[in-house]
């Protein structure tokens, strides 16, 4: 039997990723419209997703970044509805809110609704 080798030798080690520091996390009460999306599997989540677009009233361009649960679903539905290119790029705009709700088991949770 041959000695065991080293993972690196079968699979190349993934390169470490470095944080995106113009990317911010997705909070309560911004309101923006979103361009492009990209949901990626995590390591120390299940996914994560990057958000670009840019805001409602001054159209500054704005990037971020979010692992939540229900946010991300929405997301998966707005890229079927909205449909996207290769690139993640949406074929038709969205204008949205993002909102903290309680669920029943008073757990708070980011989604989004309707910008007033």
């Amino acid at each position: 039997m041959t000695p065991p080798i080293m993972l690196s030798n079968l699979i190349p080690p993934q390169e470490k990723q470095e944080p995106e520091t113009d990317r911010y996390r997705l909070q309560a009460g911004i309101r923006f419209v979103i361009t492009d999306i990209l949901i990626a599997p995590s390591k120390e989540f299940k996914e994560f997703a990057k958000i670009n677009g840019y805001d409602l009233i001054t159209a500054q361009k704005l990037k971020y970044r979010t692992t939540s649960g229900p946010i991300i679903e929405q997301l998966k539905t707005i890229m079927k509805v909205a449909g996207f290119d290769a690139n993640g790029h949406l074929n038709q705009e969205v204008k949205v809110l993002v909102t903290e709700t309680k669920s029943k088991a008073g757990r708070s949770y980011l989604q989004f609704i309707d910008p007033a």
